[in-house]
């Protein structure tokens, strides 16, 4: 009971580890969101450095390409490379998302600005170390740095080296010469030699100096995408927290659920095997009058199936007797209400065997008192009833036997002093005449009342029983063999069957003798037509005793001469004694076993004796 209705297993986990898995989720979902606002960081972080390239990269396309267009339109203009520069960087600093753009030498002074108010001061910047040696190939690395100022918010400034004529220089250098032969060829303008002179000092002056580029770009949006992202990430980490703790909620919620669907199966498991095995027969009905509950009780004492009853209406299945309980489901609750706990002893004949029954009949209502049908308790006091007159007549035959004694005891001294005088009259006679006759009838009535007084008193007294132990077998094949002359002459056929296994008895082979012998002979004496004898001898199913069944097809035995079997001195046969069965029902329970009889009239009795199967000391079977 303990193991059906424990609380679930949910109860007993551990909080610790309720804890630790909560924990786990907890450092799961964080590690997520510091992951995403790292990588959105990295991602932002590169736009802005692609941005920044790009726009790096216009300033210095955009200030060659328009020298270069002023050459092809034949303007050749003597302002230096940084005008073209300054005009290319007031037109890119127009992006809202640029806060400023320069051009600032190495030592820090300010070229180019895209507020020419900042020209020639010096830039609030840490500019990188220029690298030594020749210049790696590929395009200049972009260093960055984030300034952060209360008021104008934070700004990403991007650095990179600036070659403003080195590569115009470079281009100039190697085709210079060729230019100017197509020109002459073609009849182009010439570059006169001032320019020519000018541009190469300047070149040659650019070639000595490094420059940096620097673009700062307004961080407001990346932060608000930033800060976008970490709401995000804690609105993420919050519904995953959320859907973690539902979701532990819910598998608690169908574990319990399972749980109690395990813990109601098993009750109703329960409750079936407890309903099937009571030994009270159960017959219950629903609201309709229709039977839904017949346990293994119910069958064994009807004698009706579970299947043949389920579904059917009590009056249309069970004996009157039992149907008469039940209340038709159309009669007000008052009556049905007036009928609860309604308790009667009946007796019904079931398979031709008068039986003994207490029922008990109780309406079954729900909390709300709303009627659900009724359940029928039926408890088979056959048994007990049986026990009761068996414990009466013990009494009776108790009281019967010390009277018998008492009575043998004061008859037997004078029979012994009757039989005397008459031996003593015989002797005074001749043999031939009549008082010798008489005498001599005197003396055989003397005998005859002095063996009925020996009777009274074996049945009276204490039997003195040798004990040793007898196989049955051998003792019913003796004893049939005692009877065959008697069975032939009442063409009667005798079949024994006793089982190889047969166990032995521990008893007192006379008095088995005396017993079986008078059933056998009562049997044949029943059968003053012919017929069967069927002698049976088999182990129990414990194996604890020994039980033979002798049947024959006699005349039988009437009903109200049943209850007076194993009286002494009740017969029905002419001459008989009426001795017979109460001595034998004495031997057997003398040796601690039963007799009982069941008859039909005009079909035959059973007679079924069962006694203890002996066992040895050391405590196997023979």
């Amino acid at each position: 009971m303990m193991r059906i209705f424990s609380r679930p297993q949910l109860f007993y986990v551990s909080p610790w580890l309720l804890a630790a898995a909560t924990g786990l989720l907890v450092l799961i979902v964080v590690t997520f969101t510091l992951n995403n606002v790292q990588r959105e960081k990295y991602l932002m972080k590169q736009a802005l450095i692609q941005k920044a390239d790009t726009i790096i990269r216009v300033v210095h396309s955009g200030a060659r390409s328009s020298y270069f267009s002023d050459v092809r339109k034949g303007i050749w203009s003597t302002e230096p490379w940084n005008e073209y520069a300054q005009r290319v960087v007031d037109h890119v600093a127009e992006d809202p998302s640029i806060k400023f753009l320069a051009v600032v030498n190495e030592s820090g002074t300010i070229e180019i600005h895209s507020n020419q108010a900042e020209i020639g001061g010096t830039l609030d910047f840490t500019l990188p170390e220029i690298p030594k040696g020749p210049q790696p190939k590929g395009p200049p690395v972009i260093s960055h740095r984030i300034i952060e100022k209360s008021l104008e918010g934070r700004t990403f400034a991007a650095v990179r080296l600036f070659f403003p004529y080195l590569s115009l220089s470079r281009s100039m250098s190697q085709n210079r010469q060729g230019r100017m032969r197509r020109m002459h060829k073609s009849g182009g303008m010439m570059l006169p030699r001032r320019l020519e002179e000018k541009g190469r000092v300047e070149e040659h002056a650019g070639l000595h100096k490094k420059y940096f580029i620097v673009v700062g770009l307004d961080m407001s949006a990346f932060d608000d995408s930033l800060r976008r992202q970490k709401l995000q990430g804690l609105i993420l980490s919050i519904t995953m927290l959320l859907v973690g703790i539902g979701g532990w909620l819910s598998l608690s919620a169908v574990q319990g659920f399972r749980i109690s669907q395990k813990t109601l199966s098993e009750m109703k498991a329960f409750t079936g095997l407890l309903v099937a095995k009571l030994p009270v027969g159960i017959i219950a009905t629903d609201q309709q009058g229709r039977i839904t509950t017949w346990n293994t009780a119910a069958s064994e004492m009807t004698g009706i199936r579970e299947e043949d009853a389920s579904g059917k209406q009590p009056e249309n299945i069970l004996p009157d007797e039992f149907s008469v309980f039940f209340t038709k489901r159309d009669q007000d609750m008052e009556k049905i209400d007036n009928r609860q706990g309604r308790e009667k002893e009946i007796s019904v004949t079931l398979n031709t065997k008068l039986q003994n029954f207490l029922c008990h009949i109780n309406a079954v209502q729900d909390d709300e008192m709303e009627y659900k049908g009724q359940v029928l308790l039926i408890s088979n006091l056959t048994q007990l009833k049986a026990l009761e007159k068996e414990m009466r007549e013990h009494e009776r035959l108790a009281a019967v036997g010390r009277m018998a004694a008492g009575v043998a005891h004061e008859v037997r001294n004078p029979l012994s002093s009757i039989k005397g005088l008459a031996l003593l009259l015989k002797g005074k006679f001749e043999t031939d005449s009549r008082e010798s006759e008489t005498a001599a009838l005197l003396i055989q009535e003397v005998e005859r009342m002095n063996r009925t007084v020996s009777e009274l008193l074996s049945f009276a007294r204490p039997a003195s029983l040798e004990l040793k132990e007898v196989s049955l077998k051998d003792l019913l094949d003796e004893n049939i063999r005692l009877v065959s002359s008697d069975a032939q002459s009442g063409n009667v056929t005798i079949d024994l069957r006793a089982g190889s296994n047969l166990k032995s008895v521990l008893a007192d082979r006379d008095r088995l003798n005396q017993v079986f012998i008078n059933l056998l002979l009562n049997a044949l004496q029943s059968m003053d037509k012919g017929g069967k004898l069927s002698v049976r001898a088999e182990n129990s199913e414990s194996g604890s005793s020994v039980i033979i069944h002798i049947r024959d097809t006699g005349c039988g035995i009437a009903p109200e001469n049943m209850e007076q079997l194993f009286y002494p001195y009740f017969t029905t046969k002419d001459g008989g004694t009426g001795i017979g069965l109460a001595i034998s029902q004495k031997i057997i329970s003398d040796h601690g076993g039963s007799i009982k009889i069941d008859s039909v009239p005009d079909r035959g009795t059973s007679v079924t004796v069962e006694m203890p199967a002996y066992v040895e000391l050391n405590g196997s079977s023979d």
